[in-house]
């Protein structure tokens, strides 16, 4: 039956019929057999909005939808004890119970949307529940309840008891950790269903996370439906995941992940038969499904190709910051499979400088057809090395954003910037650094006092050749969060 209300007025009716049911809480769980379908979602908001447990948990033991989403009632009302309600319902949802359930549940969603986390109020639920990492793709279905599309595993007709029922939830574990209460609880009621539910978490991110406390909270988990995977510190992790009396949680169970993210690790990539990178390179073949590698603070200097020939599929985004890249590691980049399909390069943090105009220059030709965004922050290029890109920098005809601070740079070489690339009509952002002329640089980075009065004059030179290449559409900008801490230069 669609839940969808056309209709204004019969709305605003059958919300003022919620609040006077739950006015009387014991009432709700009289009559809820005999409740029609409609009055479900209003009564399972107001009943979140004012916080009446029994309330909350009998409608999800009864809900007639096989989707219950929460992620715009969680911003609303970031209450805990109304979330641990909403966990206590899920008591009904056990392989061992001796009838069957009422509930047509089949997918529990806690996650949050883009338009969610953005919106007022999100940062309040998220300081209340520090363990959630926000949703960044945009959900099929914004509403707080909704019924979705029919799929494979959500068939029309009444459900068997045996069913499992999916219980989404993004997460963002950090130590020192004591698990959240309500963490806590539904990990158990989880772990309890003997496979009534399901726990299925899209995005985790791991950071500075003791073990012992992460392993159990990972066997908890459908590692198989992780498509986000962030590690901070991971070096002890991995290591500890080459136990085969851990594979349980290797690394290649979780073969759907579409997005690896890992920060610091001290790679070893001697013949000396350290464990962990060769443990790590052999799980990175399972990987069948990776489109978005990021590696940062890593020492890679000669050794990208391992990692990137280990991958059978083309990635769509790459970022290898601070990794000490040689010109050999450019070179295997530029001829590896990953240029055919290459949609974001962030390169930062790498000396680039002696890279040009080969091989930086023919890798960027080689992605020119497909790339669109491009981040060379920090990489101690000057005039003479911009110049000499600008060629195959004009080739990339998708390009929609580049970003180049911290590199020493001068006044005359972006404007030859500006007026080589107003002729990439996607080109819409552009993140220039601060110029030579306007402050001074120490090992490549920006450092110093600046003069703002030559960079508003720069700014304004940029928006005058924007207009009278009628590009108003391309946004030229320093590093905002820096121009906050300037200095007038005296």
């Amino acid at each position: 039956m669609s839940m969808e209300v056309n209709h204004p007025a019969p709305l605003r009716l059958l919300e003022l019929a919620a609040h006077s049911l739950l006015s009387n809480e014991a009432s709700v769980l009289l009559v809820l057999e005999q409740l029609t379908v409609n009055l479900f979602p209003p009564l399972l908001t107001a009943a979140f909005a004012k916080g009446h447990r029994k309330a909350l948990k009998a409608l999800v033991q009864a809900w007639p939808f096989p989707f219950l989403r929460l992620g715009s009632l969680i911003v609303q009302w970031p209450n805990q004890d109304s979330l641990q309600a909403v966990v206590d319902g899920l008591e009904a949802f056990s392989a061992h119970r001796a009838c069957p359930r009422k509930s047509e549940l089949r997918m529990l969603d806690f996650t949050l949307d883009s338009e969610q986390v953005h919106s007022k109020g999100a940062s309040e639920a998220l300081a209340k529940f520090p363990f959630w990492l926000p949703s960044t793709v945009k959900a099929e279905m914004p509403q707080a309840v909704a019924r979705p599309k029919p799929t494979e595993n959500m068939k029309k007709g009444p459900k068997q008891p045996w069913e499992a029922v999916e219980i989404h939830i993004d997460l963002f574990l950090r130590g020192p950790f004591k698990l959240d209460k309500f963490l806590s609880s539904l990990l158990t009621k989880v772990e309890q269903s003997h496979g009534a539910l399901h726990l299925c978490c899209r995005k985790l991110h791991i950071e500075e996370m003791p073990f012992h406390s992460l392993l159990g909270i990972l066997k908890t988990l459908k590692l198989d439906f992780i498509q986000e995977l962030e590690v901070f510190d991971w070096f002890d992790w991995f290591w500890a995941l080459s136990d085969p009396n851990l594979s349980a949680t290797q690394l290649g169970r979780i073969f759907n992940l579409r997005s690896l993210k890992l920060i610091y690790y001290n790679w070893a990539f001697s013949s000396r038969g350290e464990r962990p990178s060769s443990y790590f390179l052999s799980q990175l073949t399972r990987l069948g499904h990776l489109q978005k590698l990021h590696l940062s603070y890593s020492y890679l200097s000669g050794n990208l190709h391992y990692v990137l020939s280990c991958l059978w599929v083309p990635l769509h985004s790459l970022e290898i910051c601070y990794c000490r890249l040689l010109d050999t590691d450019i070179t295997y980049l530029s001829q590896s499979p990953h240029t055919t399909c290459l949609k974001k390069l962030d390169l930062s943090g790498n000396n680039l400088s002696y890279m040009i105009p080969r091989p930086l220059g023919t890798l960027l030709r080689e992605v020119s057809g497909t790339l669109q965004h491009l981040d060379l922050n920090h990489c101690r290029l000057k005039d003479a090395h911009l110049s000499a890109l600008l060629p195959a920098l004009c080739r990339c005809s998708h390009l929609s954003s580049l970003s180049l601070s911290d590199n020493p740079i001068s006044s005359a070489c972006l404007l030859s910037l500006l007026e080589h690339t107003t002729g990439l009509m996607e080109l819409k952002q552009v993140l220039y650094p601060i110029p030579v002329d306007c402050c001074m640089y120490l090992h490549g980075l920006s450092w110093g006092p600046v003069n703002k009065d030559k960079l508003c004059q720069l700014q304004a030179e940029i928006q005058k050749q924007l207009q009278a290449m009628q590009r108003a559409d391309m946004q030229w900008s320093p590093p905002l969060p820096l121009l906050m801490q300037l200095v007038q230069f005296e």
